[in-house]
């Protein structure tokens, strides 16, 4: 029988957190998180503490490898309710690129 023992909590949040997920930059270890009460935030793991927070409602979060390896660049792609798909370098704040299209959500 396997046990887990509990490592760290990121509290925050007062809605649903919708995705997660996790990367490890410049021998960093981060954890990425969309919720509903819009924000998307990243939180570095080692000292337990959120780095960077947006206002933007978000149904899922993935850190971009691409972006990394490929552009030295930490960035997050995350979707939306706005029905967008956007690409934040978080490191800088800034937001990198915006795909519109989306017609309605796969639940309607």
């Amino acid at each position: 029988m396997s046990s887990f023992k509990l490592n760290h909590t990121f509290t925050g949040y007062t809605s649903v957190v919708w995705s997660i997920d996790y990367s490890t930059f410049d021998d960093c270890q981060f954890i990425c998180s969309g919720s509903n009460n819009e924000k998307v935030r990243v939180w570095d793991v080692r000292n337990n503490k959120q780095i960077h927070e947006h206002s933007l409602s978000a149904y899922c979060v993935k850190f971009s490898s691409y972006h990394y390896h490929n552009h030295c660049q930490n960035v997050i792609c995350s979707s939306s309710g706005d029905k967008t798909i956007r690409f934040w370098d978080f490191k800088h704040n800034k937001q990198l690129q915006i795909f519109n299209g989306h017609i309605k959500c796969s639940w309607n």
